[in-house]
C-alpha cells in the first residue's frame, strides 16, 4: 500500500459571495428568503428548501429520465450496506486524505449519494465546509437526514449550479463526473481526489457472475484523457473482507453487477450466508491546473 505525498496546503481564500448556490437558469446568485425556506436570484427564478434542508436545482432540460440517476432500490442497498460498516476503511482513509487540509477550506463531494462519506468527514473534521450534490432526489433526500451540516442540492455533476472558483478541494467517489465541470468550480491550483475501484475490486462477487474473471479497469479514464488536471499522486487500499446475510443481496444490487447477473445468479447470491471478497479501492489526488490553460 502506498501513502500520498502531499503538496504544500496554503491558506484559503477567505469566504467570498461566489461561495453559494447560483442560479441554473440564469447563473445570477440565489439569495435566502423566507428564513431560508426559499432561494431566489436577481430575475426572479425561485427554489425552494425542502424540508429536509437541501434545494432541488436540477432542471426538466438536464434531466435524461423521470427519475435520473441511480434507481431507489439501487440507493437504499448501498446506504443498508455502508452503514454496516464494510468500507469503513475507505471512509477512514479520505477523512485521513482531508486532514491535511488548511482551516476553512469548501470540498465538494460530486455524486454525494446517500452521505455515508460526507457524513465520516464530517465527523473527523468539523471545520470543513462541506458541499454535496447528486442527480437523484431519493439519494440527496437521505443524505440530508444524516447527522451532519452540509449544504445539500439535487444537481447534475456535468452542470453544478455553483460558482466558478469556488471550492477548494473536491472529490468523486465512485461516481461520474465531468473534469471540465470540475475544474471550474475548483480555485485554480485546487485540487479533485478521485475515488475508483481497484483491479481487484469486488472479485469474490464477480466470480460468481463471469465464467472468466473480469479486472476493474477503474475510473479515471475521462480525466486522464483531459488537460485540467494533473496527477500528483496515488494510493491503493486492497483488503478481505467477510459479507454475511442479507448484506451479500445489498452489495449486488448497489452495483452495475445486479444488470449483469442471471436470474439463477442473483438467487443464489441470496442464498449465502457468507461471502468473501477483496475490495479493491484506488484513490487519486489532482491539481487543477486550468489557470495555466491556454
Amino acid at each position: 500500500m502506498s501513502t500520498f505525498t502531499y503538496p504544500d496546503f496554503t491558506a484559503k481564500t477567505p469566504i467570498t459571495s461566489t461561495d453559494g448556490y447560483k442560479c441554473p437558469s440564469c447563473g445570477h446568485r440565489l439569495n435566502p428568503e423566507n428564513a431560508g425556506k426559499t432561494y431566489r436570484c436577481y430575475n426572479n427564478h425561485s427554489f425552494d428548501r425542502a424540508k429536509e434542508g437541501y434545494l432541488n436545482l436540477l432542471l426538466a432540460q438536464h434531466k435524461r429520465s423521470r427519475n435520473p440517476g441511480d434507481s431507489d432500490a439501487m440507493i437504499r442497498s448501498r446506504q443498508r450496506f455502508l452503514n454496516r460498516g464494510y468500507y469503513n476503511n475507505l471512509a477512514l482513509h479520505i477523512s485521513q486524505q482531508l486532514s491535511i487540509i488548511a482551516l476553512n477550506s469548501r470540498v465538494l463531494d460530486i455524486g454525494c449519494g446517500e452521505g455515508f462519506y460526507l457524513q465520516a468527514i464530517s465527523a473527523a473534521r468539523d471545520d470543513l465546509q462541506l458541499v454535496g450534490v447528486d442527480i437523484s432526489k431519493t439519494a440527496v433526500r437521505l443524505a440530508a437526514k444524516r447527522p451532519f451540516n452540509a449544504q445539500l442540492a439535487v444537481d447534475s455533476s456535468f452542470n453544478i449550479a455553483l460558482f466558478d472558483n469556488s471550492i477548494d478541494m473536491a472529490m468523486a467517489i465512485f461516481s461520474p463526473f465531468s473534469p471540465a465541470e470540475a475544474s471550474r468550480v475548483i480555485k485554480p491550483k485546487g485540487y479533485l481526489m478521485l475515488v475508483g475501484p481497484g483491479k481487484q475490486h469486488l472479485s469474490g462477487l464477480t466470480a460468481h457472475i463471469y465464467e472468466q474473471p473480469v479486472p476493474h479497469q477503474g475510473n479515471h479514464k475521462s480525466i486522464d484523457n483531459s488537460n485540467e488536471f494533473t496527477l500528483l499522486n496515488e494510493m491503493d487500499i486492497l483488503e478481505t473482507i467477510d459479507i454475511e446475510g442479507s448484506a451479500i443481496a445489498d452489495l449486488l444490487h448497489m452495483t452495475p453487477y445486479y444488470w449483469h447477473a442471471k436470474p439463477a445468479q442473483q438467487q443464489y447470491l441470496r442464498t449465502l450466508e457468507r461471502l468473501t471478497t477483496d475490495i479493491h479501492f484506488n484513490i487519486r489526488l489532482y491539481q487543477n491546473c486550468a489557470d495555466s490553460l491556454p
